[in-house]
């Protein structure tokens, strides 16, 4: 019997319950007769973490997800180690995330867990099923309800602040923009008078001008 093997695979060959041979990729030709094969995925992996409920070192609980990327590196223990090597690695990825955690603040966590060198309690639990993880990543940090509200609070004053201010120096610059124009009037009391008459016009009115005593028809 002729098999091919792919790039992202090796299998396990057994005969009569004994492992005696893994096949990496290429054309393999085995014996059909008490042979059993099974195939492992050697490909990179990401395993998304049910949210779970965490203290941190300030003593608050948050909800927190977490992404993991893994691959098999060792296809016999995963095949022989443990009966679900997945749910393994799967436990002691959650263990991770919340030692992770435990061990960070919120304002920390709030600003983003940097994605450093995988722990080293991971790394040793799903070693031992044949596994290797490259990555762990909290995401999806969210505080508690009383934290949430304190902090939209904060928000809404700020926005409230900003708003304010803008107010006031608009108010600001139209007192110094009437300042101005009053001065310019004061010195040139001819254009006041050609302005009045513009205003008057435009709302419908009159304007009478009278002349000063004395001065020429």
């Amino acid at each position: 019997m002729k098999i091919t093997v792919q790039p992202h695979e090796r299998v396990l060959v057994h005969r009569d319950g004994a492992l005696v041979e893994v096949l990496g990729p290429g054309r393999h030709r085995l014996r059909r007769r008490r042979t059993v094969r099974h195939v492992v995925d050697v490909r990179e992996r990401l395993l998304g973490l049910a949210t779970q409920e965490v203290p941190t070192s300030d003593g608050l609980r948050v909800k927190v997800g977490a992404t993991l990327t893994w691959r098999v590196v060792d296809p016999v223990a995963w095949h022989a180690v443990a009966l679900d090597p997945e749910a393994v690695v799967y436990e002691a990825a959650r263990r991770a995330v919340r030692d992770v955690v435990a061990a960070s603040d919120l304002s920390g966590l709030a600003s983003g867990v940097p994605e450093e060198d995988v722990p080293a309690a991971l790394a040793a639990a799903i070693g031992i099923v044949g596994a290797e993880a490259t990555s762990l990543r909290v995401t999806d940090v969210l505080p508690p309800a009383e934290v949430r509200r304190a902090v939209e609070a904060a928000e809404v004053a700020r926005h409230r602040a900003v708003a304010a201010l803008e107010e006031a120096r608009g108010q600001s610059a139209a007192v110094r923009h009437l300042a101005n124009v009053a001065g310019v009037l004061d010195d040139h009391p001819a254009l006041a008078a050609l302005r009045l008459a513009e205003v008057a016009a435009a709302g419908g009115g009159s304007v009478v001008v009278e002349r000063p005593s004395g001065a020429a028809r």
